[in-house]
Formats: structure tokens, sequence, C-alpha cells
């Protein structure tokens, strides 16, 4: 069986280094970033800034997905510095990606572009954006761009990350209120396997789709996760 190709940015980073890892059998990889990539498993590493268009040309060459994770993840970044990576950069990913005939883009959105609603609501995927933040407000930049790929053939998933768990916890049976966290969390298995799902799903254009675990009162409704990319939760609330 063919493997996808699949590039990833950020790779260094929290969540690249655990995709990688978790997908380190199931894809040929491209690991990507501006920093050096501890034990890469025999996959290619590049060096490369996504403020540059033609090194993301470069990096997605021969691709079939690109995951794209780089981006200042700092949710009390002032405008300016989030400017470069996160509107600039992701620009230059979802132009590189069109250039060199990439299937699709799976962007790293975040709950952020919905944090405004108040928790009580449970706000679904196709409900109108409302950020609390620049972050977010780069965030939901990030998926009209997606939007506007989808348009020229790009398919693209924009999944809005919940609060990780980089350091998984085996006790997961005990409530979310003995653990300190609160409804938006995502376990790393749960997300590893909602990135596989949007990596491979055929038939989606594009798609707007919310990252959490199983919770009984989610913060935010994963229903369209479930049906467009058949996602389903291993982990409770």
């Amino acid at each position: 069986m063919v493997r996808t190709r699949v590039l990833i940015t950020g790779a260094a980073g929290g969540i690249g280094s655990y995709l990688r890892k978790a997908f380190a059998d199931r894809y040929l990889m491209r690991l990507v970033d501006i920093v050096e990539i501890d034990d890469p498993q025999g996959h290619e590493v590049m060096k490369a800034d996504i403020t540059d268009l033609d090194q993301m040309r470069h990096a997605c060459e021969g691709m079939d997905v690109v995951v794209h994770l780089a981006a200042c993840p700092d949710a009390s970044a002032d405008f300016d510095t989030l400017l470069p990576l996160n509107i600039g950069g992701t620009y230059n990913v979802f132009q590189a990606a069109k250039d060199e005939e990439c299937r699709r883009v799976v962007f790293a959105s975040s709950i952020h572009a919905m944090l405004g609603y108040p928790r009580e609501l449970s706000a679904r995927s196709d409900m109108p954006v409302n950020p609390p933040n620049f972050y977010g407000v780069t965030k939901c930049f990030g998926e009209a761009l997606a939007r506007c790929y989808a348009h020229d053939g790009l398919s693209s998933v924009a999944i809005r990350i919940g609060a990780i768990r980089l350091q998984d916890n085996p006790d997961l049976q005990r409530p979310a209120a003995e653990r300190g966290e609160g409804e938006a969390w995502i376990s790393q298995r749960d997300l590893a396997q909602l990135f596989q799902r949007s990596i491979d799903a055929e038939g989606v254009d594009f798609a707007i789709v919310h990252g959490q675990s199983g919770q009984k009162k989610p913060y935010l409704d994963i229903s369209h996760a479930r049906e467009i990319l058949g996602y389903e939760p291993q982990d409770p609330q």
C-alpha cells in the first residue's frame, strides 16, 4: 500500500512532536521547523521558515497533505507579534500547498476562535466565529483562508483544538473537576485520531471541526467531527 506523504510544519513543537511519533509508521513524513528536530525516526527533516514563501514551496514539493501547526502560540500576544507567523506564514503555507498541487491542508485552528461564547452554550462549528483575543482572530483568518483555497480545489480541514494535555494522565475516569480541568480539553490520543481522520478522509472539500475529547458537557460541540470524519473520542470527561 502506498503511504500518504505528509508534511508537518512546526514539527518540533508540542503537538508536532506527539503527532510525528503517533504517525511514524502510518505516513511518509517530511518534518519542517526552524529549530532542530529530535528523534525524527527515519523521516525526512527540513529546516524551513513559514514566513518565506519559496522555502514553503520547496517544503511542499511532492507532498500529498500538509499539516500546518507552526504559529505563534501565545494567546495574549499583540497583533504585530502574531502577524508574521499566524497571518503571513499561514498564507504562505496555503499558497505553497496550492502551487505544489498538494491534495489537502489540515490547519491547526484553536478553541480561541470560539472562546467568546458562554461555556454552557456548547457552540457548534457552523456558528459565527467569536474570538476574544487577537490570537483567536488569526485562527479565524486561517479558517477563512482554508475556505478560500477550497474554492480553488485545495481541500482543507480546520481543527479548532481544545486545551491539550501533552502529558496524558492514565486516570481518565476521575471527574474533570477533580483533575482541575474544564470542559474544553482533548487528550493526546484523541488529538492524534482527529488529525489522522482529517488527513485520511475522502470526499471532504472543506470542513471546520471541533477538537475535544468525550466530555458530557463540552465547551464545543463535536457532532460535525463525528459526522463528517467519523471521529469517536476514546477519552471521557
